[in-house]
C-alpha cells in the first residue's frame, strides 16, 4: 500500500511540476539530465559540461550540493516516521558565456497532504563558474549614481507586477528575499516562495528589477 502511494504521488508530481528544461535565448554550456532515484526521492537536476574543467566542477558542485542536502533530509524525515516524497525538478534561466543561471525546485509531498510544499533556490554563476552573491550585483542609476536595486524600489516592482494576486493584508517587504538570480540580459529576478507574498495558487513570484 505504501509503495502504492508513493508510486501515485511521484505521477501526480511529474503532472503538476514539469521536469522539462526551460531554454534561455542561447545555449553556451551543453547542459544534460541527471536522474535522481533513491528510496524517497525522484527527479532530475542539470549537469553542466564545459570545456573548462575547473568551471565545470564549480557550477555542478553547487548544485549537487542543493540536491544531495534535500534527499538527505527528506530521507532522515522518513526516518524519523514522517511518510514524506520528495521531488526534484530544475528551470534553465540563462546560459550564455557571460552567464548561467538556474532554478532548482526541491518539493515534498507529505502523504494526505493537499498539496506539495515546493522551495525554489535561485543560483547563478558568471563566466569562472564563480556563484555570484547577492552583495554583488548593483545596477546604477547613470544620473544619480545610486544603486537601484533597493528595498523601496523592490515593493514598488511588487506592487506593479503582482498587485492583483498579493495578500489583501500584504505589508511592504522589509529586506530582499534569500533566492535570486539574473537572465542573459543581468536583469535582476528576486524570487518569493509559495506562500510568501501570494496565496499558494499563485506559485512561485519572480519580480523582476531593470
Amino acid at each position: 500500500m505504501q509503495k502504492s502511494w508513493k508510486i501515485l504521488m511521484g505521477v501526480l508530481m511529474i503532472m503538476v511540476f514539469s521536469i522539462s528544461i526551460t531554454f534561455a535565448q542561447s545555449n553556451y554550456y551543453e547542459v544534460q539530465d541527471q536522474t535522481l532515484s533513491s528510496e524517497y526521492v525522484q527527479g532530475k537536476y542539470p549537469v553542466v559540461n564545459a570545456d573548462n574543467i575547473l568551471i565545470k566542477s564549480r557550477i555542478n558542485k553547487q548544485i549537487t550540493k542543493i540536491v544531495n542536502d534535500f534527499d538527505q533530509n527528506v530521507q532522515q524525515l522518513n526516518k524519523n516516521g514522517d511518510e514524506v516524497t520528495g521531488f526534484v525538478g530544475y528551470e534553465v534561466k540563462a546560459n550564455s558565456d557571460k552567464i548561467f543561471s538556474v532554478i532548482i525546485n526541491c518539493s515534498t509531498m507529505y502523504k494526505g497532504a493537499a498539496h506539495p510544499n515546493t522551495y525554489a533556490y535561485g543560483l547563478s554563476f558568471d563566466e569562472q563558474g564563480n556563484l555570484i552573491q547577492f552583495s554583488q550585483i548593483v545596477n546604477v542609476n547613470n544620473q544619480t549614481g545610486e544603486n537601484t536595486y533597493t528595498v523601496e524600489n523592490l515593493n514598488k516592482e511588487i506592487k506593479s507586477q503582482v498587485g492583483q494576486y498579493l495578500y489583501d493584508f500584504f505589508e511592504d517587504v522589509k529586506d530582499f528575499p534569500q533566492e535570486f538570480y539574473l537572465d542573459e540580459d543581468m536583469n535582476l529576478h528576486v524570487l518569493f516562495q509559495r506562500y510568501d507574498i501570494t496565496p499558494y495558487a499563485v506559485g512561485l513570484v519572480d519580480v523582476i528589477l531593470k
